[in-house]
């Protein structure tokens, strides 16, 4: 299975709101037909600050935040293909279009739609990770609470022992959150997943474009997304775990929280795909 991440920030023209329907809507029906496809989801940070969805708490387990994080992206797009070949070839005609003589090619999915130059503000943050699934999601048919943790390893600690104590000592208090539907641990590899993805004159390959994709990758190691039915679960459950703020204070340099929308355009399907069509 590979998986990517790809981070983007809103084109300047657009607010929140209407970055967040462009996404969920124009884009996202263009992004799930991409092809062989195994997984879509799309998350948009919430209007809503961290601190009036947690309260108090939120000081309490954010440490060293980086500064202006909330300024380096907006949203983030999750890509599950089997493998690197499917993804880098993903941008292609989709053979999905129906006309007069049966199905035909659609060379908006190649562009995703086109819209990328009016709904983003520069190129996305692509970058392909692995994951550690410590709950997997039970996702009900209604929205649920979605957290994400941006967790940066101390300088003295080797990235593979932070890796190991993650998903092993951190990941099994973790699990102990009441309420918990779902625990998934991603940590950012070096492999280049952008180079043939996009075109080679994308604002991602300028020196600009590389100051700004190496500020947002410096500012963590881990993303942890976390599920819940509401807010209050977390907020009355995280207190009650003593055990991850020593563990955090061994393990992290900086850490915090945000909330975001998740919409699901195809449900992550980590399983050998069959022999025919599965979506």
């Amino acid at each position: 299975m590979l998986k990517v991440f790809g981070f983007v920030r809103r084109h300047p023209d657009l607010t929140h709101d209407e970055y967040r329907a462009a996404h969920v809507g124009y884009h996202n029906s263009f992004g799930r037909r991409l092809n062989n496809i195994r997984g879509y989801v799309l998350n948009v940070r919430a209007n809503a600050s961290i601190e009036s969805t947690l309260g108090s708490l939120a000081k309490d387990v954010t440490h060293h935040e980086p500064p202006a994080f909330d300024k380096l992206w907006d949203g983030w797009g999750q890509l599950v293909f089997d493998s690197l070949d499917h993804y880098l070839s993903a941008k292609s005609p989709g053979h999905d279009k129906p006309g007069p003589h049966g199905l035909e090619d659609d060379a908006r999915v190649a562009a995703v739609g086109g819209d990328g130059r009016f709904l983003y503000g520069g190129s996305p943050f692509q970058f392909m990770v692995v994951e550690h699934v410590a709950v997997p999601v039970r996702r009900p048919e209604r929205k649920i609470f979605k957290l994400t943790q941006f967790a940066k390893r101390r300088s003295d600690l080797p990235e593979e022992l932070f890796r190991s104590y993650i998903v092993g000592r951190y990941a099994a208090v973790m699990s102990q959150l009441p309420g918990l539907r779902g625990l998934i641990f991603n940590f950012r590899t070096p492999i280049d997943v952008m180079r043939k993805f996009f075109e080679p004159e994308a604002e991602a390959f300028t020196p600009q474009g590389a100051v700004e994709r190496e500020k947002f990758f410096g500012a963590w190691d881990c993303i942890t997304e976390l599920w819940f039915d509401h807010a209050g679960q977390f907020v009355g459950g995280r207190p009650m775990l003593n055990a991850l703020d020593a563990l955090e204070q061994e393990l992290f340099a900086s850490v915090c929280y945000r909330e975001v929308d998740e919409t699901v355009a195809v449900n992550p399907n980590r399983s050998p795909s069959p022999s025919f069509y599965f979506r």
